[in-house]
């Protein structure tokens, strides 16, 4: 009796599933920019951006092979599934309507680039560097690009001697050029024009024949970036100025300490960690009926009325009791039960000394609303004994938070 197809057979099914576990491979073009995006030798790319995409997709069960190719090529490509992926761009109407995109998986921080202490783009005479997501951007938003240049530092240099009025470009490729001390660069004003979100655009083969990937990738986003978005010092003394006026306002408007106490009180820390995961499994679609009690309270009504006087920079608000519960809400919120997160912890906790008097969060990003937001804290303290009753904290949209905050 010939055994080898039987052989073969059962060696089949041995390779078979082995084969099946190995990583499947993700093929993606991006382009040259330090630190996100840096060659490193033959067909070989390295950079913060870079290692994110990788991480995410190893996640989700592929191994990603990164190219660099110049942008037309890698959109006609994209366009024709002859690639799977492009990455870090900018969100473009062009390439949503023919790839999908993912949250972000970068966050760039643009400013214009001065001699002069004052800028007015609509008379400047703007620089930008040629096929980067900032002349994208200008040319999309209705600015009229002066000059397009090669790179960064041809940039600078234009700028110096007066043949431009402001040069775009990202924070980090200036910091880069100031610690090269590059003397061009060190004494310029900087005026901040937007946080500038970057994404990876997906193939429609890629994600008709891979339909889970989008999701799983999403997900691992936030751990695969190498550090949480921090605002620099000047900014945070900004952001500082501007909660403590927006809390002195929220003060003078609203007897918190009366709508902590009409917000509902549960018995025991076992009735809270249940009711928070009924709610967690029901928002932000829908709300469980005492989250729909809470938004029904006074309290709640008369802070979502204010914050829709704020609508373009405060996204939340929450009132939170010594409980770490909501007690009310401008809206509905993802947990009922707060007290184990930074926002509460940090201005209630005085087993380490004295609290900070506001929290400020790093920037983290709201897929729901497709911004980047900061959570800012204060803890409530009426004045008899000065302990902490509870915790009022608001979210700000960070683009308009900055904007609004040059004279802080």
């Amino acid at each position: 009796m010939d055994l080898r197809p039987i052989l073969a057979g059962l060696l089949g099914l041995v390779v078979f599933p082995l084969s099946q576990a190995q990583p499947r491979t993700l093929d993606l073009y991006t382009f040259t920019a330090p630190p996100y995006q840096v060659p490193d030798g033959e067909n070989h790319v390295t950079g913060e951006t870079v290692e994110t995409i990788v991480c995410a997709a190893a996640h989700a069960g592929f191994t990603a092979r990164v190219k660099l190719a110049p942008q037309n090529r890698a959109i006609h490509s994209l366009k024709r599934n002859l690639v799977d992926g492009y990455f870090a761009i900018d969100p473009s109407a062009e390439l949503d309507a023919i790839a999908i995109r993912s949250n972000p998986v970068a966050l760039e921080k643009w400013h214009f680039f001065t001699r002069d202490p004052e800028l007015n783009t609509e008379t400047a005479r703007i620089g930008v560097v040629d096929g980067s997501n900032e002349k994208a951007w200008l040319i999309a938003n209705g600015y009229d690009i002066f000059l397009s240049i090669n790179s960064p530092s041809q940039l600078i240099a234009l700028l110096k001697r007066g043949r431009i009025d402001t040069a775009l470009m990202d924070e980090r490729i200036m910091h880069g050029m100031r610690t090269e001390e590059n003397a061009q660069a060190q004494s310029l004003h900087t005026h901040f024009l937007r946080y500038a979100p970057l994404y990876l655009y997906l193939s429609e083969a890629f994600t008709a024949s891979e339909p889970e990937f989008i999701r799983q990738f999403n997900r691992s986003l936030p751990q695969c970036m190498e550090s949480p978005l921090t605002l620099s010092a000047g900014e945070s003394r900004r952001i500082l100025g501007l909660a403590r006026d927006l809390f002195t306002e929220l003060d003078a408007a609203f007897n918190l300490q009366q709508a902590l106490e009409a917000g509902p009180r549960l018995a025991s820390f076992t009735d809270v960690l249940t009711i928070d995961s009924k709610w967690q499994a029901l928002a932000p679609g829908s709300a469980t009926d005492l989250a729909s009690e809470i938004l029904a309270l006074p309290g709640s009504r008369a802070l979502n009325a204010w914050q829709l006087n704020h609508n373009s920079l405060v996204t939340e608000i929450l009132l939170i009791n010594d409980m770490g519960t909501i007690a009310a809400m401008s809206q509905l919120t993802s947990d009922f039960w707060q007290g184990d997160e930074p926002k509460f912890r940090t201005v209630t906790d005085t087993k380490t000394g004295t609290p900070p008097e506001i929290y400020i969060s790093p920037i983290h990003y709201d897929a729901s609303t497709s911004e980047f937001q900061i959570i800012v804290s204060k803890a409530i303290r009426p004045q008899k004994d000065g302990k902490s009753t509870g915790v009022i904290a608001l979210g700000l949209n960070i683009e308009v938070a900055l904007r609004s905050t040059e004279e802080y």
